[in-house]
Formats: structure tokens, sequence, C-alpha cells
């Protein structure tokens, strides 16, 4: 119902009790240990200053307790989303005569108001219309242009963001003689722990007998450390290490809002934003959705999402996504509720009320290693190698989002992407199957004949099985190949065409002309049309066609007795045989 996602969920507080309470404060402080320096580096990522992503992390958890439905999902600044937001507002702000904090939160709030009428009206299921090659493609390509864009950072250089890969190792190859070695050293150590601690700390605390939730802190309080002990060296270099913007002291101002022009020319982006957004949080709902049997609703996720985007951007923040690995945290840390991440929230406005000054120390070169740590969960090779063993032409689609992405950038890669998914799907429906059936066990069942190459025993019956749903985009094509299967036989040899429809599950007006024209055809030329194991939606629409004409059946033994052939005996007398 239209509508219904917009109304909060509160039922699960009935069955919330103390023992909830406590297991989601535990998970909700060792999700913060995470939260706080990936709120940070987002924020450097998408060119901000480190508060804004902070803000970022602080209110939309609020909004997806009260309208999301996964228990686990952790909402707040995203690589993905960071990289687009950098990219749209590096040009658009200037272009426009509008400072980049107006420019995201525009983004924002377009982002939101998008969700939330996907939600209000219980579209969510048009996320299932960017297929998962496309999907898996652009990640894996948006991950090497995050890492990208932080080597600069990375070796404390200051160079021009560039929009694609070429663009951007072609600034930082220009830039490499300037490198500051010292902060080229601390990145570098930095990244190499980081990357060390990811694969090995966790197993390793596992085999030393520490288990959840308590390896999960001391796995995530480790990467902290390492970031704290940067900014420690840091210090001791005298101010020749970047470190990240002070943070301001007080409440979030409004933003400038800009022009109608402003808002307008940021729709592709924030369009871009919000399909990233909606898809990813909506695959990581469902990674997480068997671990409770929590029900998902794409829509009240939708909902949750807009809302959440919304109110980041009126209070100091930028678009916001989910995070699967803090929300994978999130679950292994023995969570019950979403108030795991309201907790994670107040740790983060706890640490921007008393540990603001201190967080200033934090060397920019660290957060950019901990974004370039972060990433390498985007590049999924096991899946993209499944998907090539499964189907080339998909693993074409992983190629071409690849590549595009890497080439023209985010936005039109993901545009190139999901375009060339929705070409693949419009290709592969508007030419069904359609084969000719027989039987070897008297009727009992039908399948095809033509893959096994094999004669047909039921002849003056011609068994025909169209595999797909009959629609404009295929009904000329299902027409020529029914007839290029008739056509295969002597016109004599063939009588009564028995047409299988279990496989069909809709039929549009071009469908039902075509069938009409198509019983029309054969009846000039001696032969009936006899439809069996037809749907009855599809068989009300079939209701229009000359019932002097076509026939209609229960199953297509029946259909074929009908046409006067003993499916038992055979023309020839006996059973035909198929390879098994």
């Amino acid at each position: 119902m239209a509508g219904k996602a917009l109304i909060p969920r509160f039922g699960w507080l009935k069955t919330y009790g103390g023992g909830g309470l406590l297991k989601d404060g535990i998970a909700g402080l060792i999700l913060s240990i995470l939260l706080v320096p990936q709120a940070m580096a987002y924020a450097q990522l998408a060119g901000l200053p480190p508060q804004m992503g902070l803000f970022a992390a602080m209110t939309p958890p609020l909004l997806y307790a009260v309208f999301g439905t996964s228990h686990y999902v952790s909402v707040g600044p995203v690589a993905l989303v960071s990289l687009i937001v950098a990219e749209a507002s590096s040009g658009a702000g200037d272009a426009a005569g509008s400072d980049a904090m107006s420019v995201v939160a525009i983004i924002a709030i377009q982002v939101g108001l998008v969700l939330l009428l996907v939600g209000a009206l219980g579209l969510g299921r048009l996320v299932n219309f960017v297929s998962e090659p496309a999907l898996l493609g652009f990640t894996a390509a948006a991950a090497f242009l995050i890492a990208a864009s932080q080597l600069p950072t990375l070796l404390g250089l200051d160079t021009d963001r560039a929009g694609n890969l070429p663009a951007a190792l072609g600034s930082l190859w220009q830039a490499v003689p300037d490198t500051n070695m010292m902060t080229a050293l601390i990145g570098g150590a930095v990244l190499l722990a980081l990357l060390v601690l990811n694969r090995f700390a966790a197993p390793l605390l596992w085999k030393m007998g520490v288990f959840p939730p308590w390896r999960q802190a001391i796995a995530k309080s480790l990467p902290l450390l390492v970031i704290i002990g940067a900014a420690l060296v840091a210090a001791n270099h005298d101010g020749t290490i970047p470190t990240v913007q002070a943070i301001e002291p007080g409440l979030p101002s409004l933003p400038a809002f800009g022009t109608p022009a402003l808002w307008l020319s940021l729709i592709p982006s924030s369009m871009a934003v919000a399909v990233i957004v909606f898809v990813t949080a909506t695959a990581v709902a469902k990674s997480l959705a068997g671990t409770d049997r929590s029900d998902l609703d794409t829509s009240r996720e939708a909902v949750a999402l807009g809302a959440g985007n919304v109110v980041a951007a009126l209070t100091g923040g930028y678009a916001v996504g989910a995070s699967l690995s803090r929300s994978a945290l999130v679950e292994e840390s023995g969570a019950r509720s979403s108030i795991a991440s309201v907790v994670a929230a107040l740790v983060v406005l706890a640490t921007m009320l008393f540990l603001a000054p201190l967080l200033a120390y934090l060397p920019r070169t660290a957060l950019a290693a901990l974004v370039i740590s972060a990433v390498f969960g985007l590049i999924k090779l096991r899946n993209i190698r499944a998907i090539w063993r499964h189907d080339r032409l998909e693993g074409y689609i992983v190629a071409i989002a690849f590549i595009a992405t890497l080439a023209l950038g985010v936005r039109l890669g993901l545009a190139i992407g999901a375009g060339i998914s929705i070409a693949h799907f419009l290709w592969f429906s508007s030419v069904p199957r359609v084969t000719r059936i027989g039987s070897d066990d008297g009727g009992t069942s039908f399948r095809s004949v033509d893959r096994d190459n094999v004669e047909i025993i039921t002849l003056p019956v011609l068994g025909i099985r169209i595999d797909r749903s009959i629609y404009f985009g295929n009904a000329e094509y299902v027409e020529e190949r029914i007839f290029d299967l008739i056509g295969r036989h002597e016109s004599e040899e063939v009588e009564c065409i028995v047409l299988d429809m279990r496989s069909v599950n809709g039929v549009d007006a071009s469908g039902v002309a075509m069938l009409r024209r198509l019983a029309e055809r054969l009846e000039r030329a001696d032969m009936t049309v006899h439809f069996a194991e037809t749907h009855a939606p599809v068989l009300d629409r079939l209701k229009a066609l000359d019932t002097t004409v076509c026939k209609y059946h229960r199953t297509v033994a029946e259909a074929v007795n009908s046409c006067g052939v003993t499916l038992a005996q055979g023309n020839d007398g006996k059973v035909g045989t198929w390879p098994r």
C-alpha cells in the first residue's frame, strides 16, 4: 500500500528489554571505535571538513532506527557516496557560484527526497533493476578510483581532484617529485599495519581464545591505536606532517541552499548517489537479514535512508549510505536492534563535545591509509569469477562497467553499467526459447527434442513450448520461431499445433494480437491450434481469441490425445527414447 512505509516502526520495542539494551550498548561502543575515524576519513575523501563526516554519523542512525527494518545496518558516511560527492562538489560549486557546503547539502536533500518518494510509493523493488554484474564491475572500479584519489594525500602531495583513473594517475605522476618523504613513510607504515591487522587480527585473537563480542572490540581498536600512534609520530615533527582541519566547536549551521539552477545541475549526481545508496544498503540488509530471520522491506529501507539523508543535510552532514563492514561488525558484536547504531551516534556526539581539539592532531596521511585499506572489500573477485564461469556475456557486463567507470568516472560508469544491464535484459527477454517438445514416458512429461536431436513420434501433432512471457518486445520473434519449427516438417506431416504455455506467465495486448494472427494463419494452412497448461491469468487474456479456431486443454497430453494421437502407442507403435 502506498504510503505505508512512511509509518514509523515501534512494534519491536514491545519485546525489547534490559538484556537487549546491554548487548546493544556494548555493540554500539565497539561500532564507535570504527565509526569515528572512518567518518573523518570519508569526509576527507569527499573533500569536506572532518566535522561534516562526524555530523553525518550522528543523526541518520536515529531515523533508521525509526523507519528501517534491519537490526544491524549501520548508516553513515561511506566510501562510494563520498567519492561521488567529491566529484560533484569539485566542479559544480565553482560553476554555479556556490560553495561546497551548499552543493553537498543539496545532493543529500535530493537523494533523500528521491528515496522517500520511492519508499512512499512502494517502489522498493526497483532496486532489482541494477544487475549484480554491473554493480560488481562498478564497485571494483570505484575501489581503484578511491585509492587513487587518496594516494596524493598519503604521499603528502597537493593535486587537483580527478574524476577518472587516467587523469588521477597523470596528476599524481607529475607531482611525485614533490613527495613529502616523512609523510609518505608514515602513511605507508599505517597502510601496511592496517592491511595486516584487517587480515590477521581477528583470526589470531580467535586462536588465542578471545571470542565475541570482545574479539571484535579488540580487533577494531587496533587500527585506531595505529592511527593514534601515527598522530604521536607526526606531532614530533614540528608541523611538517599535514593534519586534519581543526573541528569547529558548536552546533552546525544551516547551509545556504543556492539557486534553482544549482539544484537542477546537481540532479544527475544526486540520482547516481540515490541509486548507489539504495542498491548497496539493500544488499547489506539482505546479507544480514537471515541471521535473525528479520523481514526486509525494501520500501521501508528507502524511507529510512531518505529521511536519514535529509536530516544529515540539515544537521551539518552530507549524503550517507549503509556500510557493509560496520554493519557486519554490529551483527558480530551481538547487537539485538538498531539501538546499537544509536549508541554509536551518541559516542560520536560525545567525541565532538569533549575530544574535538585532540582530533586535529590526526595526520591526513593516516586517514588516507584508512580509506585505502577499507576499499579492498569493494573488489569481490570470487563473485566476479563465479559470474564469468556462469555466463560469459554477463562477465563482459562486469568488464564494461569496470572499464567505463575507470575511464569516465563514477557517474557515467554507473549509467553505462546500468544501461548495458538493461540492454542485456531486453535482448534476453526479446529472444525467448521456443522449442519442439515430445514425450518418452507415455505423456507423463514433455521436454525439448531439439536439444537431443531425436525424432518426433507424435506427428501429425507438433508440440511447441514457449519458455517466456509474451510481450511486445518478443511477440514477433515467437511467431517467427513457431513457423520456423513448423517449416522443418513437410506440409502434410503437421495437422495440429499444441502450444505448451506452462512457462508463459503473462501476455500483453501485442502478444494476444500475435496469437490471434498465428491461429488465423494456421487455419488457412489447415492446421488447428491447441493451448495446453495455460495459467489462469493468461487464459483470461486468451479468451479474446476465436474458440472455433483455438482449443484449450489442461495438459499437453490431453491436447495431443484430442488431436487423435495415443501417446502410449506412438505413430509407429513404440515409445520414443531420449538420451539420458
